[in-house]
């Protein structure tokens, strides 16, 4: 399953998923079925069915720490989330990256 998020979060993710791997190892007739990974209005997501309250907490851990941590590089120091447009959670160096919106100066009328 592809993830849709940038690298900075892939360790949160590789840890969780590693969880539930071993459970799926050792639960085989019950395992946890994971539907989408990915980033959605600035922050990680992981679907999952049939997860414990252990690996659901772990889950939550990385969701909580998704908005701490810059999506595109992983790191923690000066991280926000834009409040405009499509939302991301990046770290100002990254930021930087991100070329801003050209706003139209035209006035568009409609007739009838």
């Amino acid at each position: 399953m592809p993830w849709e998020c940038g690298k900075g979060w892939w360790p949160m993710i590789e840890k969780a998923a590693a969880a539930i791997d071993s459970f799926n190892v050792a639960n085989p007739e019950n395992p946890i079925e994971v539907s989408q990974i990915k980033q959605k209005f600035g922050g990680l997501r992981i679907y999952c069915y049939n997860a414990p309250e252990d690996i659901r907490q772990l889950i939550d851990e990385a969701v909580a720490a998704s908005w701490h941590t810059c999506e595109k590089c992983g790191s923690t120091t000066g991280v926000i989330t834009n409040l405009e447009g499509y939302r991301l959670t990046l770290c100002p160096a990254c930021r930087k990256e991100i070329k801003p919106r050209v706003i139209s100066k035209r006035k568009i009328i409609i007739t009838r």
